[in-house]
C-alpha cells in the first residue's frame, strides 16, 4: 500500500511528498482581487459560472459535491498557498465553502493563463502545483477504494501532521462531519476510531480540536494496513 506520509520525513527533515508547490502570487497580482469569507460562507456553488480561479491567502476552504440524497462528499481541503477552483469547464464542477474565517485571492482565469504561459518560471511552478494535486487525487482514490476505515482516519491524521509540520498540537480546523464526508465514513465511525487510537496510545487528544501524535511509526503502520489499533 502506498503511504500517504512517510514517517521518516519527520525525522530526516525530508519534505512529505504531498506538500503543495506554491504559486508566487506577487507575479500574478494584476487583475486579481481579494475576497474575505466567514466560516461557513459559500464562495461558489456547483453549476455557477467559473470565470475565476482562486488561491488561499488565509484560512481553510473545502470543495464538495452534494449527492442526490443530500449527503456531501468533500473532495479536498485547501490551506494557505493552495490553488483551487481551476478546470477547463466553464462552470464549477463542485461547491466551495470556508471552513474557517479567511481570505482568498481571485484571479480572472483567462488573464491567469496568459501570465502563466508567458513566464517559464511560473509555468514550472504551475505544473508542479498541478502534479501535486494529481498525486493527492490518486492518494484519495486509494483511500476511498482500498483502505479500511481505520486506515483512512490514520492517513488523514498523518496528512494533517505533515501539513502543519508538527507532531504536537496538531489542529483539526475542520469538523468531525467534514472529516467523515471527506473520508467516505459516518461521523460515528470517525469518532469511534479516534477513541480507539487514543486507547492504543497512537494519539493524545489535548482538546476536541488539538491532538498529539504519540507513535508516528505505529500510526503509519495502521495507515498502511500493517497493524491495527488495539
Amino acid at each position: 500500500m502506498t503511504a500517504l506520509v512517510k514517517a521518516e520525513a519527520f525525522h530526516t527533515g525530508a519534505v512529505p511528498f504531498n506538500s503543495e508547490i506554491v504559486i508566487d502570487a506577487s507575479r500574478l497580482a494584476a487583475g486579481a482581487s481579494l475576497k474575505t469569507l466567514r466560516a461557513g460562507e459559500t464562495l461558489f456553488v456547483e453549476g455557477d459560472r467559473a470565470p475565476f480561479c482562486y488561491q488561499v491567502v488565509s484560512g481553510v476552504i473545502k470543495e464538495y459535491n452534494t449527492l442526490e440524497d443530500g449527503r456531501r462528499q468533500v473532495a479536498d481541503f485547501y490551506s494557505v498557498g493552495d490553488l483551487f477552483g481551476f478546470s477547463e469547464a466553464k462552470h464549477h464542477l463542485c461547491s466551495a465553502e470556508a471552513v474557517t474565517d479567511g481570505t482568498v485571492r481571485c484571479y480572472p482565469k483567462d488573464a491567469y493563463l496568459r501570465a502563466i504561459s508567458s513566464s517559464p518560471e511560473l509555468s514550472y511552478q504551475f505544473l508542479g502545483a498541478l502534479m501535486s494535486r494529481l498525486h493527492r487525487t490518486r492518494e484519495r482514490m486509494i483511500v476511498l477504494g482500498r483502505m479500511s476505515a481505520a486506515q483512512r482516519v490514520a492517513a488523514f491524521l498523518l496528512r494533517l501532521s505533515a501539513e502543519q509540520q508538527t507532531l504536537h498540537g496538531v489542529t483539526f480546523l475542520m469538523s468531525r462531519q467534514d472529516i467523515a464526508d471527506h473520508l467516505g465514513l459516518t461521523i460515528e465511525t470517525v469518532c469511534r476510531i479516534l477513541t480507539s487510537f487514543k486507547k492504543s496510545r497512537l494519539i493524545e487528544m489535548k482538546t476536541a480540536r488539538l491532538f498529539d501524535v504519540l507513535d508516528i511509526a505505529a500510526l503509519d503502520a495502521v495507515a498502511n494496513g500493517v497493524a491495527r489499533p488495539h
